[in-house]
């Protein structure tokens, strides 16, 4: 398992968290306990706490992002393309070199757990219209990481109904 730091808010929540454990044991063991070490303590608690405050999407890492195409590209049309039953263990950069083999991709996103942070077996890979219709052909059912792909046309999510 790979370590990704969390976002910033996730640090602050911690510290909040950190303070209020912190202050609760100092009024508890009084001066005997370190300043220090409640702050370690505090800080691990309020990350693990903190953690259950994000967005749900997989942050990647800095200057792992797609480049936009090209600005002399022809502009065409992106297609949103779902790749699912994908291995645990395929890494993200494997999958889009796996679609660069059909065309230019805009962009791959694998979804993860929100509360676990773990990988959900699908994602979605944006391609121009052309290069993701030949890529749909190409790589459904094909084994990939000891699976079998299903590729296929991206569906539009359908909306959300609060209840």
């Amino acid at each position: 398992m790979t370590f990704r730091a969390p976002a910033l808010s996730t640090y602050f929540i911690g510290l909040a968290i950190a303070c209020i454990i912190g202050g609760l044991v100092w009024l508890i063991f009084g001066n005997s306990a370190s300043p220090l070490l409640l702050l370690i303590a505090g800080l691990i608690i309020g990350h693990f706490f903190g953690s259950f405050f994000h967005d749900g999407e997989q942050a990647e890492p800095p200057g792992t992002k797609t480049p936009a195409p090209p600005a002399g590209d022809s502009g065409g049309e992106i297609k949103s393309i779902y790749v699912g039953n994908v291995a645990f263990s395929a890494p993200r950069e494997d999958l889009q070199a796996l679609f660069e083999a059909h065309g230019q991709v805009v962009s791959v996103r694998l979804m993860t757990d929100r509360v676990t942070r773990r990988p959900r077996g699908y994602g979605f890979v944006e391609m121009e219209n052309q290069a993701a219709d030949a890529a749909i052909a190409a790589l459904n059912g094909r084994e990939f990481f000891g699976r079998n792909l299903r590729v296929n046309e991206a569906k539009q999510r359908a909306p959300r109904r609060d209840g």
